[in-house]
């Protein structure tokens, strides 16, 4: 080998980018095999992290400021230098510390929040959460059959569904204004009054359905159709109307029915047609508890068959009361009032001894229906169970906002 020869090089190394850590918006997207220094502190069996951060999740400082809580794997995580012995002399001590789940009994390895004096697992808080969605539900199912009775009794009406035949997006990938838009209108009695296909592109836009009628003679079907009714529609009409006063007609119609408000139960509520459809119809997705978007009806006389039914809806769902309804009930804020407070209470003894407080309080109206829960072991007393139920009580006082 000269020397002139070039010394072979070693193959070069390729670099990897670090895997980004993952962010979750919300606690409940954390996975069971993060935590965060707090929670292992927390632990009835403490640990400390012993390895990198592996992710972040959105939370508040003492401050109430925005900031991102670093999450440890547990796997890469120790035992805490306290010994057994320690950790049973801290949990005798610990009396304010619930870990055991009032609904399930689950141990848990973590501080336990109360909620309507209750202490309850991740699961029971979400089955807790879930019920209080489906009572909510109820009642507002109750309020859109009376808003839907309200419909048909008003007088004549137009119940209308609206679809749009879209055109082609600009090479940008821009919206272009739609083609075309079908109209279906049925009356109160789910007779049809108008199904036309309306023309919404100037004359020199392809594409066109061949069977959609020419601006002018749209226009003037739609205000004859709406001539002297209420009207309430499914889908886009705003965007018929608009597109017709720009091409120089105007469709001429008369007031909007069902227009309310929305809120209820202290809540504000979409109130448009589609999503009180979803409200009435109450179907909840099994695995995140949101409300589920129900299939469209299709056509006018769907959406008339539709109104019908939630207008001869009965009362009927999950008992209860939601908390909004709850709030309502105890008045307005800023006003005194007799206010009725409900009243955890706990009962450590015997596992009868509960038991037949709980009977003694129900034969006088004292405790609230279903509230009884227990009995579980006691941690304060060894040996003693606790029946936990919630009572009735009566105290006089002004109430705020913040105390609503």
């Amino acid at each position: 080998m000269t020397e002139q020869q070039e010394t072979k090089q070693p193959a070069a190394v390729p670099v990897t980018a670090p895997k980004a850590r993952p962010w979750y918006s919300r606690w409940s997207e954390v996975p069971w095999h993060l935590a965060t220094r707090t929670q292992m502190a927390r632990a009835d069996l403490p640990r400390e992290p012993a390895g990198p951060v592996r992710g972040y999740v959105a939370g508040r400082d003492f401050r109430d400021k925005k900031m991102d809580v670093e999450l440890y794997d547990v796997a890469e995580s120790r035992p805490t230098k306290a010994s057994g012995v320690q950790l049973a002399s801290a949990a005798s001590r610990r009396s304010a510390t619930v870990r055991v789940c009032t609904d399930c009994g689950a141990h848990c390895q973590l501080p336990l929040q109360e909620r309507q004096g209750r202490y309850l697992c991740a699961m029971c808080w979400r089955i807790a959460s879930v019920v209080d969605t489906q009572i909510e539900l109820r009642e507002r199912r109750a309020e859109n059959a009376a808003w839907a009775r309200h419909l048909f009794e008003a007088g004549p009406l137009a119940v209308t569904w609206v679809e749009l035949v879209a055109a082609e997006p600009t090479p940008s990938g821009r919206r272009r204004p739609p083609l075309a838009g079908r109209v279906h209108v049925v009356d109160e009695n789910g007779k049809r009054l108008l199904d036309v296909l309306v023309r919404l592109a100037g004359p020199r836009t392809k594409g066109v359905p061949e069977e959609a009628v020419s601006p002018e003679l749209g226009a003037a079907k739609l205000t004859k159709s709406f001539a002297g009714r209420r009207w309430i529609v499914w889908g886009p009409l705003g965007q018929v109307r608009e597109r017709l006063a720009e091409l120089g007609h105007r469709v001429e119609m008369g007031a909007l029915a069902g227009v309310g408000t929305g809120w209820s139960g202290g809540m504000r509520w979409p109130d448009d047609v589609a999503s009180r459809y979803a409200q009435w119809r109450g179907e909840l997705d099994p695995t995140t508890g949101e409300l589920r978007t129900p299939w469209p009806p299709g056509t006018a006389d769907r959406v008339w068959l539709t109104l019908k039914r939630m207008a001869e809806t009965p009362d009927a769902g999950r008992p209860g009361q939601s908390r909004g309804r709850r709030r309502e009930t105890l008045g307005r804020p800023y006003a005194a009032f007799w206010r009725a407070c409900d009243v955890r209470v706990a009962v450590t003894g015997p596992a009868d001894a509960g038991e037949r407080l709980a009977a003694i309080l129900a034969d006088h109206d004292e405790t609230l229906p279903a509230s009884v829960v227990g009995p579980v072991p006691s941690r304060e007393v060894p040996g003693a169970m606790v029946t936990y139920m919630v009572g009735r009580g009566e105290v006089l006082a002004p109430v705020s906002a913040e105390g609503c």
